[in-house]
């Protein structure tokens, strides 16, 4: 799975495209319509292009999530790369062929040292590759609506260690998930996140700092929109749907 992770391209291929039209496909055969603004605050070089970057998407209620940013991602910004359990993605053989060439980075079972340095080393890959990492930085049991769980370090350690920006992302929609359903996403301005070695106190300390930043910046953001789902997604049929979702 490493070995596909090295001969990632930045730019999405034929088979990005065809995952991307399968889910529009899916999405319309239940009404479900997405909605993103903010995407031109991407961190963008001097001629105008998107860079790599860790996107930290919150709140983080069900297995859409990741489809939701998707669909709505630019077609001119770089591919992007995602965290997967590594005991999921090496289950069957197709999975082990496929996921990695989407993007897929294999997250270890355990958390030991070398396990770590493995994910440090992969995720710097990717973005060292020219893809943006995407990130779902909470934590804990399942948040009240309009609030967030407790948001991991995880994400600005790995903005920090690929000397790379956080770009904070709110979601809206899941909670009236049924027939027709609304769903919107708000990207934030970018974070800066100092480029300092994750084991280092110091880069321990910059990590809590954009950590907290990042928090709030998600939090206000993240009550409006489910504020706004309950007003817009109220009344759409067949609720009971989001249990098929979770």
């Amino acid at each position: 799975m490493r070995a596909a992770l090295v001969s990632l391209r930045a730019r999405p291929g034929w088979l990005d495209r065809a995952v991307r039209l399968v889910v529009r496909a899916g999405f319309g055969l239940v009404g479900w319509r997405v909605r993103a603004v903010g995407w031109d605050r991407l961190p963008r070089d001097e001629a105008g292009r998107v860079v790599p970057c860790v996107v930290a998407v919150a709140p983080h209620r069900g297995w859409t999530d990741p489809f939701l940013l998707l669909l709505t991602w630019p077609r001119d910004a770089p591919r992007l790369a995602w965290l997967g359990d590594a005991r999921t993605m090496a289950r069957s053989a197709w999975r082990r062929a496929l996921l990695p060439r989407l993007g897929m980075i294999p997250i270890p079972a355990e958390a030991t040292p070398a396990a770590l340095r493995e994910h440090l080393a992969d995720a710097r890959l990717v973005l060292d590759r020219g893809c943006c990492l995407v990130v779902f930085p909470e934590k804990g049991p399942p948040s009240a609506r309009g609030r967030t769980r407790t948001i991991a370090p995880g994400a600005a350690w790995l903005a920090g260690a690929g000397g790379v920006p956080l770009v904070p992302v709110a979601i809206g929609g899941f909670l009236e998930i049924g027939l027709g359903t609304r769903f919107r996403l708000r990207a934030l301005a970018p974070l800066p996140a100092a480029a300092l070695p994750p084991d280092s106190a110091a880069g321990r300390r910059a990590a809590r700092e954009a950590t907290v930043l990042l928090g709030a910046a998600l939090a206000p953001a993240v009550a409006e929109l489910e504020a706004w789902s309950t007003r817009t997604n109220g009344s759409r049929p067949l609720p009971g749907l989001r249990r098929l979702f979770r």
